[in-house]
């Protein structure tokens, strides 16, 4: 998931996190003149998958709209990976937000695996393997170390610029 300022777990990209390189819209507020528009449709599509993971469980703060509709959310810390992506996947389609192509699929498990063998590369060889797509901290323990958090950052800006991750514990 872009850079904005990062707390210790915002530099992480974590559980079940898919590498997203989409360009992101951002729903602008205005006032409504009686016409739909795609911003308006769009608008708040967070607080929808928020409540939704609630609901299911999870310990989550509304995600911005441009976060939930490319599925780079960080799992709270102690979440089941597992769960909170079906969870997430669940809530995605509740809240109306399209799925991604095949082909950025594809990319973002290109991304994710040069993210992956980057960390291994630079002083991380203990990293864990990853599902495709997925670069998952849940776990690894030297996540909250800061030199890792620096190495995380260093490798997705090089292999993932367009890279989003929002906090949401």
């Amino acid at each position: 998931m872009k850079h904005t300022p990062r707390s210790h777990r915002t530099a992480l990209v974590a559980a079940a996190l898919v590498i997203c390189t989409l360009p992101f819209t951002v729903a602008a507020c205005s006032t409504s003149t009686g016409t739909d528009t795609v911003a308006d449709a769009s608008a708040g599509i967070g607080a929808k998958w928020g409540s939704c993971m609630r609901d299911a469980g999870f310990d989550v703060k509304d995600p911005s709209d441009a976060a939930a509709e490319s599925g780079m959310m960080q799992a709270p810390s102690g979440a089941d990976g597992d769960e909170f992506t079906e969870a997430g996947a669940t809530c995605r389609k509740q809240a109306g937000i399209a799925g991604h192509s095949k082909a950025d699929m594809q990319k973002w498990e290109r991304e994710s695996a040069e993210v992956a063998s980057c960390l291994r590369e630079n002083g991380y060889a203990d990293f864990p393997e990853q599902k495709p797509g997925v670069i998952d901290l849940n776990g690894y323990a030297r996540a909250q170390e800061p030199a890792f958090q620096e190495v995380m950052q260093e490798c997705t800006d090089e292999f993932a610029p367009d890279t989003q991750t929002q906090d949401l514990g």
